[in-house]
């Protein structure tokens, strides 16, 4: 067997996509093979699954609708899983060991099994925005308004900008990228961000992004 990613990955957030990648390497080390079922969900398709069990047939699968914005999965920030073994789809046992790899510091993922009301074993996340949409809510408004921030493009610089191995800028640089590059950006820290560029993760100076 092998991974089976069903999903559009392109359609994750940057970060969570690079670290979904984490996770894959991680558990072919572990002898796991995965399934990733659910990615990104459009409002329509949020709604279509917040309709079964009310008024579609099926049982009740979300408590979100697509109109509330509270899934993490319409922010692309949340996949799920199911295990790539005949028998095992859902092996709680399984799956506890995929999150505890998940979870460590090789990847760092969030994990939907540590919920207290709702608990989804199946669902991984990335933490920086808490447990629910809410901050994601009052910061953008919109999934739309929200994926703008996941591009940036080199600006203001005479000869390009170093792709850095660190986020302090004092390691060899990776290489130099040219003024008017779009790059994928994960996250920030301090005075840069670390950022995907032509299939190369490492940080670049914040100021040079906009």
């Amino acid at each position: 067997m092998a991974h089976d990613v069903r999903i559009d990955r392109t359609k994750l957030h940057p970060w969570l996509d690079h670290k979904l990648g984490l996770l894959l390497k991680e558990c072919t080390k572990a002898d796991i093979d995965l399934i990733i079922t659910e990615g990104f969900r459009t409002k329509e398709y949020q709604d279509k699954l917040y309709a079964k069990g009310r008024t579609a047939p099926g049982n009740i699968v979300t408590n979100a609708k697509g109109s509330t914005y509270s899934s993490q999965h319409m922010w692309g920030i949340a996949f799920d899983i199911a295990i790539n073994k005949k028998g095992h789809t859902y092996d709680e046992a399984i799956i506890r060991k995929v999150a505890k790899i998940a979870k460590s510091k090789k990847v760092g993922l969030a994990w939907g099994g540590d919920w207290k009301s709702i608990v989804d074993t199946p669902h991984f996340y990335l933490k920086k925005w808490g447990s629910t949409t809410s901050k994601l809510k009052s910061l953008y408004g919109t999934p739309s308004t929200f994926k703008k921030t996941w591009t940036k493009k080199v600006t203001g610089t005479k000869n390009g900008l170093n792709l850095w191995n660190t986020d302090k800028g004092i390691k060899k640089s990776k290489e130099k990228v040219p003024n008017g590059t779009k790059v994928k950006v994960m996250c920030k820290r301090g005075l840069y961000y670390k950022v995907k560029c032509k299939g190369k993760v490492g940080w670049m100076r914040a100021k040079h992004l906009k």
